[in-house]
């Protein structure tokens, strides 16, 4: 009886989704909400899957099981960057930087995911010049946002090109 009363006293996320004319609710413990909502999603809008599968997304899990013993954090959030980065190009070493900001704002070691002109000089050790030339490279390559003045965010496609490009030569665990 113990373990009825302990299910019984467990959260529950209650759902209702609308898609026109169409209706549904389902109450439980999240993953089986999540499973009703992708269900229901699925049913309604056969396309969905197609359109998923067109969506560049980022496997977290992945990345930051990569980057274990590459980055480390420090307390606030700030990445060091545990291993040689002489072998890299100046926009890989950049692009390092971006996505490792990226983790630590995903992990909640850090407010924001993105670096400023300055942080990204003091990580690399790189002149203004050269982070800035290979920044507006990185932009015009979709691996990396511009989002405010002097600021940028590496993006998912980033994260994928990091993952397959740079990684390796870091001797990431992938």
């Amino acid at each position: 009886m113990k373990e009825e009363e302990k299910e019984r006293e467990k959260p529950r996320l209650m759902v209702t989704v609308r898609y026109g004319s169409l209706e549904s609710a389902c109450e439980g413990s999240a993953d089986e909400v999540l499973r009703f909502v992708l269900r229901f999603i699925r049913d309604v809008y056969p396309a969905y899957g197609v359109v998923s599968g067109l969506t560049l997304t980022v496997d977290l899990e992945r990345l930051l099981t990569g980057l274990k013993g590459v980055v480390a954090f420090l307390p606030g959030g700030r990445p060091v960057i545990l291993k040689e980065t002489k072998n890299l190009k100046d926009s890989e070493v950049i692009l390092t930087h971006l996505v490792a900001a990226y983790a630590a704002k995903q992990m909640g070691v850090a407010d924001e995911d993105s670096l400023s002109m300055t942080g990204l000089m003091d990580g690399t050790g790189k002149s203004a010049g050269t982070v800035a030339g290979r920044l507006s490279e990185l932009v015009n390559t979709l691996c990396v946002d511009r989002v405010g003045r002097g600021t940028y965010r590496v993006t998912a496609y980033g994260v994928k090109r990091f993952l397959e490009d740079v990684l390796p030569l870091l001797g990431g665990s992938e």
